[in-house]
């Protein structure tokens, strides 16, 4: 039923203004999943870099805990050794000058598709819509997983890295001649620097930035949140 009225009055309704915001935002949302999904297969060959880089510093370090005095091979043996290990070095070096502006973009945009998958998931909770409230659940789920095992992968590759100065004291040095007892000592101080995967050289890629960047988009989602709701 049609009311004539002497002026024009544009009735919005607040229901009306929150499918505006959630339909502009699914439409952002889904342009960038379409984009990431294509991401999958870069980002299964990086992980699988880092932990075959995990893996052969574990063999260097069991390999170390064998180090033993076998005389002449002593020497030799040890030498290789800590070959083996500036080599796994600059692996890991040469591995986050490669990647490094790459952990950049991909950090930002997944503080952003978090804090927009949040805030969608507010408006389709407020809407009553279950079905788009499960989709967005599930999206945000999968950029937290996502950010976490980039997350993880930084700090397990540091992990291991300090762990080959416990893994040489481990072994029987007291039996190993001081010629190269003396060179066990630097090998354990170089050991002793952290080896990181950073983000545009400057942010580390650990747990505790996890956890900073859950924060981070949590505050951003809050003054989205408050912002839409004024």
């Amino acid at each position: 039923m049609k009311v004539a009225t002497s002026y024009p009055v544009e009735f919005i309704s607040l229901a009306s203004e929150r499918l505006n915001y959630y339909y502009c935002l699914s439409v952002a949302q889904r342009s960038c999943l379409f984009i990431f999904k294509y991401e999958l297969g870069n980002d299964s060959l990086f992980f699988g870099i880092i932990f075959h880089l995990c893996g052969q510093v574990e063999i260097l370090k069991l390999d170390f805990k064998r180090l033993r005095n076998e005389t002449e091979k002593t020497r030799e043996h040890f030498s290789a050794l800590t070959k083996r290990h500036v080599y796994l070095l600059n692996l890991a070096k040469m591995l986050d000058d490669t990647i490094s502006s790459i952990l950049a973009v991909q950090l930002f945009t997944s503080c952003t598709l978090i804090c927009t998958s949040g805030l969608q998931f507010i408006i389709a909770l407020s809407v009553g819509n279950i079905v788009m409230t499960i989709k967005t659940f599930i999206v945000l789920g999968t950029l937290l997983g996502q950010l976490f095992a980039y997350s993880y992968v930084g700090d397990y590759l540091n992990r291991q890295m300090e762990g080959i100065g416990d893994s040489i004291y481990s072994c029987s040095w007291y039996d190993i001649p001081k010629s190269v007892t003396k060179d066990i000592i630097y090998v354990i101080m170089r050991a002793q620097d952290p080896v990181y995967l950073k983000a545009g050289k400057f942010f580390i890629l650990n747990m505790e930035t996890y956890m900073s960047i859950i924060k981070t988009s949590m505050s951003y989602l809050s003054v989205l949140r408050v912002m839409i709701s004024a």
